[in-house]
């Protein structure tokens, strides 16, 4: 197996960091007194995201944290969590627009988790995946 160029722990340290970080607004989202207190405009697509686009959401941020954990350990699993967490993520940005319109947060999120994906692919042809 190919040893990895340092560029690959960088860009898997911080697509995992990315990740937990929506993880941590996954569970912030969950909280009703703290949904309170967000702009209306995240309480506006809170409030109206039904059920399986919460799903969504959360497949989203947890299959890219394991994705991202996935590649650090170089398991090629990885790039299936991470295609996954794309899937959710083209549908939680599906119904963020049909709520309230494009947001610069779902275009920026679709553009990470198509990048990690991408990444993950390229790595595992590169052989620095098992």
């Amino acid at each position: 197996m190919a040893k990895p160029h340092f560029s690959f722990w960088i860009i898997a340290g911080l697509g995992l960091v990315w990740n937990l970080m929506g993880c941590l607004n996954f569970i912030t989202q969950m909280n009703a007194d703290a949904v309170a207190k967000m702009p209306e405009l995240y309480q506006l697509i809170i409030s109206s995201r039904p059920l399986w686009a919460t799903l969504a959401f959360g497949f989203a941020v947890f299959g890219g944290a394991v994705g991202c954990i996935l590649l650090l350990l170089r398991r090629d699993m990885a790039r299936i969590a991470l295609l996954v967490s794309l899937v959710a993520i083209v549908l939680t940005v599906v119904q963020t627009i049909s709520a309230v319109g494009l947001a610069p947060s779902t275009v920026l999120a679709l553009l990470v988790g198509a990048a990690l994906f991408w990444y993950s692919s390229i790595v595992y042809r590169a052989g620095w995946l098992r």
